[in-house]
């Protein structure tokens, strides 16, 4: 079969750049668009969704796709700023003002094209929390939208499968003053953690036995005598999943323990009863939802430690993976869970949220289209910069008869 090619030149590629102008519209006026039997409404702050929804071919599709990674890579300098991006493309104009005060951030927010909902919410939250305090939106398969203050850190952490199971059917477990002890990889037999059994039944001081897996004998054992009340030694797991993977450092972060490894010379049966390596909380409470770690540590260098890896890596997974357990590690913090029949309702909440964080920590700047975060129009404008400049080095497009680019 012989395929036709011909080659497109990238200044001939004048329907784009109009289309792209025409995105300016949505900083000024809503935008539907039909998926299935679902009638979408869309704004600037949903811009991204707006974009991926068109079906360009051609050379147009090979644009697009620059505009979104553009997009991409001003969240990663500033979450929240993406949306802005198609708007420096044709405009420069910034108008610092400097900084406001937390009201004057709260009624910026409050102009946001989100809905009323939203901003009843986000006052809800604002009056809640403190100047330090985390915000956490997530979804939740409840009806109505839930507001939990947290003063605890939270880790995505579950009990050993097997001990769930032998106890029955239970949804909340609480400790006070738990040792806290972390084994690298599993151990072998009960054999091997009796010592630490022994020192349970006697002290009667609950455990927390954090592993990465538990053998079947094991776990029969803790979960028997839990139930009998001759031992209160707590299994949970790790590293079963990426969000947990680099758990463990993170809770001797918040507990001071340290994390018993045959990498480090320990040998399970000696090191569960060197003090040295126990850490500790003042309460600890487990639900379906995870962990919750009462403690009065700091971890403010730790924190520091990954908020420098989020900034020096570009891939977006991964800076999620790192946000999360930035948040974990945040005892003074606002959770808001939202209904998962509302995902419009979650992205506004989010949108408001990023945009009020960037208000305090940068500032604001006046534009054509209204103030925004000073972070915002940085990241935009830089990025908005290196996508014209993109384009313009473009020659041209090699494609085939059928519009399809091949080079």
């Amino acid at each position: 079969m012989v395929h036709k090619n011909k080659y497109i030149t990238a200044d001939a590629c004048t329907d784009w750049i109009e289309w792209c102008r025409s995105l300016q519209d949505l900083y000024e006026t809503d935008k539907y668009f039909q998926k299935g039997e679902v009638i979408e409404k869309v704004s600037n702050l949903r811009m991204k969704r707006w974009i991926t929804a068109q079906n360009f071919k051609s050379s147009d599709r090979v644009l697009n796709f620059l505009l979104l990674d553009s997009m991409v890579s001003s969240s990663n300098r500033a979450p929240g700023s993406e949306s802005y991006v198609p708007y420096f493309l044709f405009n420069d104009d910034v108008d610092l003002l400097g900084r406001f005060g937390s009201s004057e951030y709260l009624s910026l927010v409050r102009n946001l094209r989100v809905s009323e909902h939203a901003k009843e919410i986000f006052e809800s939250i604002f009056r809640l929390a403190g100047p330090l305090t985390k915000i956490i939106a997530k979804q939740s398969s409840s009806y109505d939208t839930v507001i939990k203050y947290r003063g605890s850190y939270s880790f995505p952490m579950k009990l050993d499968p097997q001990f769930h199971r032998m106890i029955g059917h239970t949804t909340t477990i609480e400790q006070t003053n738990p040792l806290v002890i972390m084994i690298e990889g599993a151990p072998e037999t009960v054999a091997e953690i009796n010592p630490l059994l022994t020192r349970n039944f006697e002290t009667k001081r609950p455990v927390l036995l954090v592993a990465r897996s538990f053998p079947e004998e094991v776990s029969a054992t803790l979960a028997t005598n839990w139930l009998k009340g001759s031992l209160s030694v707590l299994p949970m797991t790790y590293g079963t999943s990426i969000e947990t993977i680099n758990l463990a450092a993170d809770l001797c972060a918040v507990t001071k323990g340290v994390l018993i490894s045959p990498h480090f010379g320990d040998l399970v049966t000696t090191a569960l009863l060197d003090e040295d390596k126990w850490g500790s909380v003042d309460r600890l409470e487990w639900t379906s939802r995870g962990l919750n770690l009462y403690s009065t540590n700091k971890v403010d260098r730790h924190v520091k430690a990954i908020l420098k890896k989020i900034e020096n890596t570009q891939e977006t997974e991964l800076q999620e993976v790192l946000r999360n357990r930035v948040l974990s590690l945040s005892n003074d913090a606002l959770e808001v869970w939202i209904p998962e029949s509302s995902p419009d309702l979650l992205n506004d909440i989010d949108q408001m949220i990023k945009h009020y964080n960037a208000y305090v920590v940068s500032g604001v700047v006046d534009t054509k289209i209204g103030k925004m975060p000073t972070t915002f129009a940085r990241a935009a404008q830089e990025t908005a910069k290196s996508l014209r400049e993109e384009i313009l080095n473009i020659g041209g497009f090699l494609v085939r008869a059928n519009n399809e680019v091949v080079a």
